[in-house]
């Protein structure tokens, strides 16, 4: 579960925040270059993630906003190959998913952090 969270975080983050400038390179659908190009829908669910951001206490907002400027540090490749690893994340069955959260949770506990 914190895997997921933090691999939606970082790629939320690319997704919703984006630079008009950005939008317009990555040339990705769920981009918008302004607010007003939002759909009524979209806007909602922006407005949505923006009051849920706002009520999360200050460290978590704190480590989100340290989590965009890590994905807003990653050059155009990297972000895509992140994005590609995202989708075929958001693919995986529950049992795959389980079983890759494992093998993340084994192999980053080798890790020093």
């Amino acid at each position: 579960m914190r895997v997921t969270r933090a691999v939606l975080a970082v790629v939320a983050a690319g997704l919703l925040l984006a630079t008009p400038g950005e939008a317009r390179r990555i040339q990705d659908p769920r981009l918008a270059r302004s607010w007003e190009e939002l759909s009524p829908e979209e806007r909602q669910r922006a407005l949505r993630n923006f009051q849920r951001y706002r009520s999360l206490p200050e460290s978590s907002r704190k480590r989100m906003d340290r989590s965009y400027e890590s994905w807003q540090q990653l050059d155009k490749r990297e972000r895509e190959r992140v994005q590609r690893n995202y989708e075929r994340y958001r693919k995986m069955s529950p049992e795959e998913r389980r079983n890759f959260e494992h093998k993340y949770r084994r192999w980053k506990g080798g890790k020093q952090r």
